[in-house]
């Protein structure tokens, strides 16, 4: 248990109270000393106005104080942003081209007859044929007893078609003499007639026999490079394909590009293809994309290739194609944000008030990405820090990194330029 406080203790603190209280009663006294009463009267109400005064200016000190911590709370609340200006860039854009290397028209050769062997191969992939050449030798045997049974039924509708034809004029030459009825003459002229066409449907075939056949071999129907060989020897031909062809060994780049890039595009644009060993060749534009694949909203775009150059028909180019410069509205890449595909920027108005607008870009160049519709040259537009900005917020624009401040006395003098704090 706590020991009692011995009365001595007590005894020394009432001595000390007493003695602070009759010092200050002699201050009190010495302040308030005058010759008479009206004197000392004043003196009191002089000492007790000074009091409320000094009263009054610390209450005034404090509330300054409180003032500015406030003004400073509500200044670090507000986010700090960079804003830079909307202004004009020259804009050289460059198309990425990808596509693969094929023939402008691409010959498929195929075996007139059907059910005939190959007997020889004479020419291979990557040999250049001319028009009429002989590709490959077939075995006619089969074909040859066609023809002869061809021939044979010429000759058989040729006599008949003889025959008939006799027949029509003798009794045509004896029509007055009243032999043979009117009837038994026309009967005789069909007669004729019919044998007549049959005649000339026995030469046709025996002529489709000879065409089909090509002489017993298969025959290049146009000039160019032979570029795949499916042909084998010993195998029977029903149709299908022997040979491709590139006529005139003209190749074409066949490039994917995007809708915008298709708008951009011009026939005769001229375009730098890099084959795989690094070397290059220079291609023209020969058609611009005639349709746009709803799904992907991409279209083809041809590229002739100049002739004998290195580049072979399957083989994927990679390339680029230059347009010409221009003068456009353009901001920084990273002022642009994005909601569900729609491209937006904030736009900082002279209250430092943001406010979203929605806008449709174009080419890039570097860190600059051209603006075609939605904004205008001059307007101010939040940089960094603007993912975390909602439409209708004050913020508070600070000068993008590395742009130079102002001198004070410009900044005195230009009451409207970009400060770093509000106001």
């Amino acid at each position: 248990m706590n020991k009692p406080l011995p009365p001595e203790l007590f005894s020394r603190a009432e001595g000390l109270f007493k003695r602070a209280a009759n010092a200050s009663g002699r201050a009190w006294a010495r302040a308030t000393e005058a010759p008479d009463e009206a004197a000392r009267r004043r003196k009191i109400v002089m000492m007790l106005g000074a009091g409320i005064v000094a009263f009054v200016v610390l209450l005034a000190v404090l509330s300054r104080l409180g003032s500015e911590r406030i003004t400073m709370a509500d200044v670090a609340s507000t986010q700090a942003v960079t804003v830079t200006a909307v202004g004009i860039h020259s804009f050289a854009p460059v198309i990425a081209l990808n596509g693969e290397a094929r023939p402008v028209r691409d010959i498929q050769v195929a075996a007139p007859a059907t059910g005939v062997r190959i007997l020889e191969l004479l020419v291979d992939e990557g040999d250049t044929v001319r028009r009429g050449q002989p590709m490959a030798r077939l075995d006619t045997s089969l074909a040859q007893a066609q023809i002869r049974a061809a021939q044979a039924s010429v000759a058989e509708a040729q006599s008949a078609a003889v025959r008939a034809r006799g027949e029509y004029e003798r009794a045509e030459s004896i029509r007055d003499s009243g032999a043979l009825s009117t009837e038994a003459i026309e009967q005789r002229r069909a007669a004729a007639l019919a044998a007549d066409a049959r005649l000339a449907a026995t030469r046709a075939q025996l002529q489709e026999v000879n065409t089909r056949l090509g002489g017993g071999y298969v025959r290049a129907p146009d000039s160019g490079l032979v570029i795949d060989r499916s042909a084998e020897i010993g195998r029977n031909v029903d149709g299908q394909v022997l040979y491709r062809i590139a006529a005139g060994n003209e190749l074409e780049v066949a490039a994917q590009v995007s809708e915008a890039e298709a708008l951009a595009l011009e026939r005769g644009q001229r375009a730098t293809f890099t084959l795989v060993d690094g070397s290059t060749v220079q291609a023209t534009l020969s058609r611009t994309p005639a349709s746009i694949d709803s799904r992907t909203r991409t279209g083809e775009a041809l590229f002739a290739l100049p002739s004998g150059s290195r580049v072979r028909a399957g083989m994927y180019l990679r390339g680029q194609a230059h347009m010409e410069a221009r003068e456009s509205i353009a901001l920084m890449q990273s002022s642009v944000l994005y909601d569900e595909g729609q491209a937006y920027v904030f736009v900082v108005d002279d209250t430092n008030v943001v406010h979203r607008r929605n806008v449709s870009l174009g080419a890039r160049s570097g860190e600059m990405i051209e603006v075609v519709s939605g904004l205008d040259a001059g307007l101010r537009v939040v940089g960094s820090g603007a993912a975390f900005l909602r439409d209708g917020e004050e913020v508070r624009p600070l000068a993008p990194a590395g742009e130079a401040r102002p001198a004070p006395e410009e900044e005195a003098a230009q009451p409207n330029e970009l400060r770093g704090r509000k106001g």
